[in-house]
């Protein structure tokens, strides 16, 4: 059974939001059709009710088309409410699930695939540090629970479905800003390998990337998506991920903003064997 994704990653409606950009993605999804549309965090700048009423609305009208599946990222996450988890834990993610979900780590199942959905923005945590002061509030992390839970769900899955793995944080270190996503750095391309996911699906580093990762004789896709904001890696318009798979094949397709077409279009492709 053919199926056909849309991926779109750290809209940070607020002051850095573009519109255009925005607004040409829910055109998009008006007027294309997709088995499910992805959201891999940050729809928030600074956790702010307007920015998450603006979520609200995006998310609302893209369920209208297609069935979707929403996760947090950091910019989503009051990390100040619990630093170090002293403090309210929950309360980190009390305007997330007032306004966009009360479910942190959903799981989708369409005909033809399961998509887990993790939470990887646990805010400022023992597990969360790095060595760079820099990274402070920023990584973010997946236990070894969060793994064996995406596991199970995909146990349940049936022959041949696609496996869909989504969170928050780039898994594979950026090429432009040099940084994994996850405190756990290169051990957890062996965590999403270990839950048999055969695409991964991210962003947080702003930054459009595809890439075959060959882990045990496993070939699993990774797709980071990049920003729909000002602060794209390395300047220019944001893109977005369109995944169209087969029996036999999964290809990813980056479509960047064109602000003289005022729509998106394909700027770079991969396919890969299932």
């Amino acid at each position: 059974m053919a199926l056909r994704l849309l991926h779109v990653s750290d809209l940070h409606f607020g002051r850095h939001s573009v519109t255009a950009q925005v607004e040409g993605v829910e055109r998009l999804f008006a007027s294309e059709k997709f088995d499910a549309i992805v959201v891999s965090g940050d729809l928030s700048q600074r956790t702010r009710a307007a920015e998450f009423e603006r979520a609200r609305v995006f998310l609302d009208g893209a369920a209208n088309h297609a069935p979707v599946l929403v996760v947090p990222g950091n910019h989503d996450t009051a990390w100040w409410t619990a630093p170090m988890g002293i403090g309210s834990v929950p309360a980190m993610y009390t305007r997330y699930r007032k306004y966009v979900s009360d479910e942190l780590e959903p799981v989708l199942r369409i005909p033809g695939a399961t998509i887990v959905g993790l939470n990887s923005a646990h805010g400022i945590r023992s597990f969360t540090q790095t060595m760079r002061p820099r990274d402070l509030s920023v990584v973010g992390a997946l236990r070894a629970e969060q793994w064996e839970k995406a596991k199970r769900e995909f146990e349940g899955a049936k022959p041949g479905e696609l496996k869909v793995l989504v969170f928050h944080h780039n898994l594979l270190r950026g090429d432009l800003s040099n940084r994994w996503g996850l405190s756990s750095r290169a051990r957890g391309i062996n965590g999403a390998v270990s839950t048999g996911a055969d695409l991964v699906l991210c962003g947080h580093d702003h930054q459009a990337d595809v890439q075959g990762v060959n882990v045990e004789r496993k070939t699993m896709v990774v797709a980071c998506a990049s920003t729909l904001t000002t602060r794209v890696r390395g300047g220019g318009p944001g893109a977005i991920n369109v995944i169209e798979v087969d029996e036999k094949t999964i290809q990813v397709d980056v479509l960047q903003w064109s602000n003289d077409a005022k729509s998106f279009a394909r700027v770079m492709w991969a396919r890969y064997s299932r």
